[in-house]
Order: structure tokens, then sequence, then C-alpha cells
């Protein structure tokens, strides 16, 4: 019995390591993915890319709904939430856009990483939920941090620094959402649905406001074309690392490796765009990374239903590769 017991434990050890290897290469993955629609946006209206980019997305949902398991593929669930979901989702897409074409990849990185943060905020807020002591001073941890990163009136970027907080702010949101909707819908579908409403919302904008396609002459090149469809083939092989990571490893083993993002973040744009952060904004991003650990590890210890709130369980449930959780 004991033998057996041992060799569970090995097994369990060793598939805690390779989860621990996928949250790694998950984070790795999605820091190339925003370099790459740093470059995307820099040469194309951003309302074109992300169009495009949701328009992909459609295909590889309807492709995985086609051929996927056929169990609840009708489960909506409340299409008040799904509409809820597409708009703070559209809203954090938008914010995003916008302020990761102007804001250093780092720092635009950091600022993004403050969803976990924001959730407790929002929980209380809009939730009622019990806020604790030790979950508080995660939230002041997390404030002076993006002060640190953005420095209101010292930045060159300030004003697109705070669109990139609007935009994490948005995504916090909409993983509460995501989290109340689960219950009764189906992971797939809402993110088919999703896509069918960004795609529209954004090809809706472009017809009212018709893009002059003379004056984006980088788009009618093929080295254009070949970094988007890079970035998109990255941004759905990082989701499938995602889920490769939080099936072998628990939330709280994969969660601290999700932060490496800024790490990786800070390394490619020192190398693909000559950009360094400064002290201050190093000290803000660790104080972030700092907040953000420990508000998910702390949901996750006291409300195991609330783990969705941390970066790498939000991108999962985003993922067409994850089962949502039934009550």
């Amino acid at each position: 019995m004991s033998n057996g017991a041992d060799w569970r434990h090995v097994q369990s050890q060793a598939e805690q390591s390779r989860g621990i290897v996928f949250a790694i290469l998950t984070a790795l993955l999605f820091s190339c993915s925003d370099a790459l629609i740093k470059q995307v946006v820099a040469a194309a209206p951003f309302m074109l890319v992300l169009c495009l980019r949701y328009l992909f997305q459609l295909g590889v949902m309807g492709v995985w709904l086609f051929y996927g398991p056929r169990q609840n593929r009708a489960a909506v669930g409340s299409w008040r939430l799904q509409l809820m979901r597409c708009s703070l989702l559209s809203g954090s897409s938008i914010a995003g856009y916008i302020a990761l074409r102007h804001v250093p990849l780092a720092e635009y990185t950091a600022l993004m990483m403050l969803a976990p943060v924001a959730s407790v905020l929002l929980g209380k807020l809009i939730l009622k939920e019990t806020v604790s002591p030790l979950q508080w001073v995660y939230v002041g941890l997390g404030v002076i941090g993006m002060l640190a990163v953005v420095q209101p009136g010292l930045s060159g970027w300030t004003a697109q620094a705070w669109v990139a907080v609007l935009s994490a702010c948005f995504y916090a949101a909409f993983q509460m959402t995501t989290r109340k909707l689960m219950v009764t819908a189906d992971i797939v579908v809402s993110n088919l649905l999703a896509a069918v409403f960004i795609a529209g919302v954004s090809g809706a904008c472009l017809l009212l406001w018709p893009v002059n396609w003379r004056e984006i002459g980088a788009i009618s090149q093929p080295s254009w074309w070949l970094l988007f469809l890079l970035m998109c083939i990255i941004a759905t092989g990082g989701q499938v690392s995602l889920a490769a990571a939080l099936q072998k490893a628990s939330l709280s083993v994969a969660a601290p490796f999700a932060y490496l993002q800024i790490v990786f973040a800070a390394a490619i744009g020192l190398i693909f765009f000559g950009h360094w952060p400064d002290l201050t904004s190093q000290v803000g991003t660790c104080l972030i990374a700092a907040a953000g650990i420990g508000s998910a590890w702390l949901n996750g210890r006291t409300r195991p239903e609330y783990a969705a709130t941390d970066p790498l369980a939000v991108a999962n449930a985003s993922s067409p590769f994850s089962k949502p959780k039934r009550p």
C-alpha cells in the first residue's frame, strides 16, 4: 500500500512539473503574441486588426464546435450575461489594442496583470463580496504599483497607459461575468458568440469609418499578413499550452508562473523595441506582480469557485479546450 501511495505521489509530482513547464511556455507565447500585435497595429488601423483577429477566432471556434465533443453545445445560458460578456471583452480588446500601440510592451503587460486586483474591487462593489484585510493590502500594493508604472505627468505615454488600466478593468469584469456564465453555458458556444459580436461591431465601425487603403501601404505587403497570421497562431498555441498547464498542475502551483510574462515582455521589448523599463517602473511592476499573485493565491485558498480571477485560469476559460465547471 505504501509503495502504491509513493508511486502516485511521484506521478503527481511529475505532472505538476510538466504543468509548470507548460505554464512557463504559456507566458512566453502570450508575450510573443502581444509583441506581434504591437507590430501589426503599428502599420494598420487597430479596428481592422481587431476585426480580422476575431474573424480568425470565429473560424477556429466554428471548426471546434463542428468537430469537437457534442455534449452541451446548445447551452447558451443567460443571453443578458452573454451580451454583457461580449461587450466587456470588446471594451477590453479595443482599449488594449489602443494602449499596446503606444505603451512599451513591459509596462503594458504589467498593467494588464492588474486584472486579479481589479477583480477584488469589482467583487466588493458589484457582487458585495467580503474582502479581507489581507486582500485590501494586495489591492493597495497593486494601486501603488500601477501609479509607479504609469508615472502620472512624468511619462510621455501617460494617457495611453490609463487606457491599458481601463482595459485591465474591463477584463476583470469580463472574468467575473465568465465565471458566473459558465455555470450554465458552454464555453465554446460562448466564445463563438463573442467572436461574432466583436467581429460584427468592428466590421460595422469599418463601414461607418472606411479605411483609406491607399494610406496603408504595409497591409498590402505579404510580410504584414505573415505577422498577423503568426500572431493568431501563437495566441492559439498559448491557449493550448495554458489548458495543458491547468490540466497537469494545480492553480496554486501554476498561477505564479503567469507573471513570468512580464519578464518575457521586458526582454522582448529590449531586444526588438530597444526599450527597458526605468527603475520606478521596475519597482511598480514587482508590486503589481506581488499583488496579483497574492490576490490569486488568497482567492483560490478561501474561495475555490473564484479561482478564475487569476489570469491563467481566466485565459483558460477563454480557450476552446477548457471544460466549464458544472454545479
